[in-house]
């Protein structure tokens, strides 16, 4: 399983935003940290923003900020939002495609497989990816890379 690449940019936004505390940064700011590409960053920045997660005002003095408190946001919650198919197997989503589908054990471990890796993304939020933290180093680690 892979993320698209705008998941990974949905969640170093609200990492960025986070560190910030609630002050203002420009999209421009966060492509120059090395977030993403702008089309990306905008795309993800809009659905954030619909999901509450985070807060803009556009314009030359605009900016985004975090508009939930990071505790709140879940691994999951971001990653569902982004990634739309989790249908590990084409069965998932047509059971009468499979000739098996009543008595198949690969659904079932597929299914257990599943759910034991969004466990540990649904206990952890944006302020635990966050802890001993702070904006220097990812600026430092933006300049790196």
């Amino acid at each position: 399983m892979r993320f698209t690449e705008r998941t990974d940019i949905a969640v170093k936004i609200l990492i960025h935003l986070s560190l910030l505390k609630g002050a203002k940064i420009s999209i421009d700011d966060l492509v120059e940290r090395y977030i993403g590409h702008r089309s990306q960053v905008v795309a993800a920045v809009q659905e954030l923003r619909k999901a509450g997660m985070i807060a803009s005002i556009p314009g030359r003095r605009g900016g985004i900020w975090i508009n939930k408190a990071p505790e709140e946001i879940s691994l999951a919650e971001v990653i569902r939002m982004f990634e739309t198919d989790f249908c590990l197997v084409k069965c998932f989503s047509d059971p009468a495609s499979c000739s098996i589908f009543h008595c198949c054990k690969f659904k079932e471990v597929l299914e257990v497989s599943l759910n034991q890796f969004f466990a540990p993304l649904e206990t952890t939020s944006i302020a635990d990816l966050v802890k001993g933290l702070d904006d220097d180093m990812l600026q430092q680690a933006a300049q790196a890379g």
